[in-house]
């Protein structure tokens, strides 16, 4: 009996020492609260972060020997050359006037897509001093010898042509690395220069095998992309138009709408009226910084353009494929962002990134040279309207196997336009598909 008093007892000073601890974690809380946005997982689409250095590439390297021209036969050979440049040390930048491009007989020359700010020089290159750039952009850069010492020059060269910026690098193994490409054309293969009204085109000469490629699409969620782009997401309606088109508004943020059978989205905010033009450095590493946000760069694109006037901040990527372009309408190969005031107006993207490899079969393009015999004799193309040829690949979406497919072709920027050029049947291209592959 008297063990039965002693457990009682025991029992009660147990319960009565856990009220006084539980009564002192009420009363005692910490002298800070809890943000919720610290415990809030950020919307993740899937994709990578993405630097300056890894988005914008040059979309050709040329080498230049005499009055021949080459460049890479595989176009991954040609990134991994550019990443290597990346961190090679330049020195001693100097600014001054220019003539145009150097005209040394043995040169190389990086072909950017668009007018790149001399300010982001520094996120793409390694400078060992701290250089003031000049405030304009250039879109092709250069890369001479100086064989008695072994070093080279790298020249910036304005858009307009009428500036330079030039560093040295000055180190005998990376001169040795350019010079070996120069003699001994390995991995090159031979390019055709063609002269244009604005600078002059480089193309393969010969015939590139390349075959049509399918792939499986993986799709990316609707209801993510309205957590990336609304601020409250619960209070977003999703109201179907008909069988091909979604739209999803808050009737205030704005309204996204939703493409199924083409897997692409395109969302604006219609309350963001006022504008103000960006600085292009300003601009892309802002949209850069918002799309690393959600992990938006859910396959390879690289900067397309950057448009900047009375109206609109634009900016555009562009997916590519094993170092190919890749073209598509209606922005399924595109990734575009639109600012005003900073603040995101419009972004417009696919909806799928691309997965396993499904096969492929043959397919045959025109050589390089061909390309532009039949341009500069069609009736259909003025060959001074055109101001730049590349071959990529056309992506159409087979909703039926929900896959993409790339048919490789060739594509011109006509008149500002990208487009893939009509053969009139003078290939075995695939027949049927848009000409107009201008991402809007």
């Amino acid at each position: 009996m008297q063990l039965e008093k002693v457990k009682t007892f025991i029992l009660w000073v147990l319960v009565g020492t856990s009220l006084l601890l539980t009564f002192a974690l009420w009363t005692n809380r910490p002298d800070f609260e809890e943000n919720p946005q610290d415990v809030v997982d950020s919307t993740d689409l899937g994709g990578d972060e993405e630097t300056m250095a890894s988005i914008v590439e040059p979309t050709s390297i040329i080498f230049r020997n005499g009055s021949n021209y080459f460049g890479f036969t595989d176009p991954n050979d040609r990134q991994s050359l550019y990443q290597e440049m990346q961190s090679w040390s330049l020195y001693d930048l100097r600014t001054t006037s220019s003539n145009g491009p150097p005209s040394e007989n043995n040169q190389v020359e990086l072909i950017f897509p668009d007018a790149i700010p001399m300010e982001l020089a520094g996120d793409l290159f390694t400078f060992n001093d701290e250089d003031d750039f000049p405030e304009w952009g250039f879109e092709r850069l250069f890369i001479t010898f100086n064989q008695d010492s072994n070093t080279m020059n790298v020249i910036f060269l304005s858009a307009e042509g009428d500036q330079q910026a030039t560093a040295v690098i000055n180190n005998s193994e990376r001169y040795g690395v350019l010079w070996e490409y120069l003699t001994t054309f390995e991995g090159l293969t031979e390019y055709s220069r063609v002269e244009a009204e604005d600078k002059p085109i480089y193309i393969p000469s010969n015939q590139v095998d390349l075959s049509n490629i399918s792939i499986a699409a993986q799709t990316i969620n609707s209801s993510l992309m309205v957590d990336v782009l609304f601020s409250n997401p619960d209070i977003v309606t999703r109201n179907r138009i008909s069988e091909n088109e979604i739209n999803y508004t808050d009737s205030s943020r704005g309204i996204m709408w939703v493409y199924p059978n083409r897997r692409t989205m395109e969302f604006q905010d219609p309350l963001q009226t006022t504008y103000e033009p960006m600085e292009p450095e300003t601009l892309l590493d802002q949209s850069r910084m918002n799309i690393n946000d959600h992990l938006g760069w859910t396959d390879e694109y690289n900067l397309m353009d950057i448009t900047i006037n009375a109206t609109t901040n634009t900016v555009r990527y562009q997916m590519h494929y094993e170092g190919y372009p890749v073209f598509g309408s209606n922005f399924s190969s595109i990734i575009e962002q639109q600012y005003r005031a900073t603040e995101l107006h419009q972004y417009n993207r696919p909806l799928f990134s691309l997965g396993n490899y499904l096969g492929e079969d043959d397919a045959n393009l025109l050589s390089g040279n061909d390309v532009i015999d039949n341009l500069e004799n069609s009736e259909t193309y003025d060959i001074d309207n055109v101001n730049d040829i590349k071959i990529g690949y056309d992506l159409t979406y087979q909703r039926n196997a929900d896959a993409i497919t790339l048919y490789p072709a060739w594509f011109m920027d006509y008149s500002g336009s990208w487009q893939k050029i009509d053969f009139q049947n003078k290939t075995q291209q695939r027949e049927g598909t848009e000409d107009a592959m201008e991402a809007d």
